[in-house]
């Protein structure tokens, strides 16, 4: 396992990532090429193999630039392209390690052996935790005012989370055995607050066996009113984004097309409007860890969804009780996708169904912040989210039970019985949206997809083999309708591949 990435998913045991030594320099644009081509190439002879006519060929995506493309040093503005390999990772941890004259460093480590960053840089961790590796290193390594032995004492290791914006940073200080001793906690504190107002960190938080301690930066409002949240003890991490709708020509009433997911506030437009999304994500859960990549995935996923409204409302019958379509999602995190598609008013409804209790409040909240929890809004109008926890193969299992006890209920009851048992209700879905880990998907979660009403399927895979695995099930009932693949982690063999198909159609 490459102890450097960070992955909360346990993504780095089954990736393949290069030597660590390699990060260090600059990424070979050949190696991530090739990448991509053997990503295409093995979905092209898995498409080939289909009976289906008219195959679209995989798109290649490049990550969105953020905020963090501009960034000023000194007198010279640097900017940075959209398609670099460098400063895309928005968490990162390391090993620490003393010297002979007892300075730290940050490290990484891969088979026992440690290598050293050039400079204290780490490439792939985006510019404001560069920043603050520098700033916090130079500050433990201060021999005159502040020492920092509390702080320096058993530190194995460091972990730094930066919002997608770059606004905010949060660092995690991990201690070893003996780790903090109890008799020392309000010196840790000290220390840790000259380092979060030096180094300009939202949060400090020192972890060791039996202790956990933080503290915030001196003028840091708290997002939480509740002092006795849960999520204060974890830290926050706060981001926004915007989404820039413009009017689609097909029906002036109800469809937009989304122009652009951005970072940075957009100037208003007589002709668009832009929508505000705000996001507050516990800093110990997964987030998304590549900003641009996930900007572009976003993206795709609304275009895609808007084309499908589109299609949808000109064959709906006129004046029906609802022209718009009914979402359930699987594996939602914090609502990364939940809120803008909610936002985006293409929708009636999103049921979203999350494992991770974190994930399941931060994604309650974030609806909430958003106004669009579905018995809390102010607006019942718009498009309302329902957030369940559970896991998604359970949930797909009590689903096809449903199904089944309908179509036994469908033999020799009526339409208006069938009603009143219940059943109708769990799986009348238009669109599927999955966001699997590596793994894929549970085979139960196939079956669903295949038996349900879904008539549309959104995949986002972060697991090649595993995708090509799920497709052959899925591709029995459903059409390619169109995919993309875009570099996940640079210096890596991981790739994210968008694909979105559409039910068959029946003669």
């Amino acid at each position: 396992r490459v102890h450097f990435f960070y992955l909360e998913r346990d993504i780095c045991s089954s990736l393949g990532l290069i030597a660590p030594s390699l990060y260090l320099h600059e990424t070979d644009a050949t190696m991530e090429d090739c990448k991509i081509k053997t990503t295409c190439d093995e979905l092209d002879q898995f498409l080939s193999s289909l009976s289906q006519s008219n195959i679209p060929s995989p798109d290649v995506l490049h990550a969105s630039p953020t905020t963090s493309d501009i960034h000023h040093h000194g007198d010279i503005l640097a900017i940075v392209s959209s398609t670099n390999t460098e400063a895309y990772r928005c968490k990162c941890s390391f090993q620490i390690v003393e010297d002979v004259n007892e300075n730290l460093a940050c490290v990484i480590r891969e088979n026992g052996t440690i290598y050293h960053l050039p400079d204290g840089i780490f490439p792939p961790a985006n510019f404001r935790i560069r920043e603050a590796m520098r700033c916090l290193i130079n500050l433990l390594n201060k021999r005159s005012d502040h020492t920092f032995i509390r702080l320096r004492d058993n530190l194995t290791s460091v972990t730094f989370d930066s919002s997608w914006d770059e606004k905010e940073c949060l660092l995690t200080l991990h201690y070893g055995p003996p780790g903090i001793s109890q008799s020392c906690c309000e010196e840790w504190k000290q220390e840790a607050q000259i380092v979060c107002d030096m180094c300009q960190f939202v949060r400090v938080t020192g972890r060791s066996k039996g202790i956990q301690l933080f503290v915030s930066e001196s003028n840091y409002i708290s997002p939480v009113a509740d002092a006795n949240d849960p999520i204060l003890e974890e830290g926050i991490i706060q981001d926004t984004l915007w989404l820039i709708l413009q009017k689609s020509s097909i029906d002036e009433s109800s469809i937009h097309r989304v122009e652009s997911v951005s970072m940075v506030q957009p100037k208003q437009s007589s002709d668009a409007m832009n929508v505000k999304i705000q996001y507050q994500k516990p800093a110990t859960a997964f987030q998304h860890p590549n900003a641009g990549v996930m900007l572009t995935s976003l993206h795709w996923i609304l275009n895609t969804l808007t084309k499908v409204a589109q299609q949808h409302i000109t064959t709906t019958i006129p004046n029906a009780a609802s022209t718009k379509l009914r979402l359930l999602e699987m594996y939602n995190g914090a609502g990364a996708h939940t809120i803008p598609l909610a936002k985006s008013m293409l929708l009636s409804e999103i049921i979203a169904v999350e494992l991770d209790e974190r994930l399941v409040n931060a994604c309650r909240n974030n609806c909430r912040l958003n106004n669009c929890l579905k018995g809390e809004a102010s607006d019942q109008d718009q498009t309302l989210v329902e957030v369940f926890k559970g896991d998604a193969a359970d949930c797909a299992a009590k689903t096809l039970r449903c199904i089944h006890k309908k179509n036994i209920l469908s033999t020799d009851t009526s339409p208006n019985e069938i009603s009143n048992n219940g059943t109708n209700d769990y799986n009348e879905f238009d669109i599927l949206l999955v966001d699997p880990p590596r793994q894929g998907l549970d085979k139960t979660v196939c079956e669903m997809a295949i038996k349900g009403t879904f008539t549309q399927l959104i995949y986002i895979s972060c697991g090649r083999r595993a995708l090509i695995r799920d497709l052959k099930l899925l591709c029995t009932d459903f059409d390619i309708e169109d995919l993309a693949v875009i570099d996940l982690f640079p210096g890596t063999d991981a790739v994210e591949t968008l694909i979105h198909l559409k039910r068959k159609m029946t003669l």
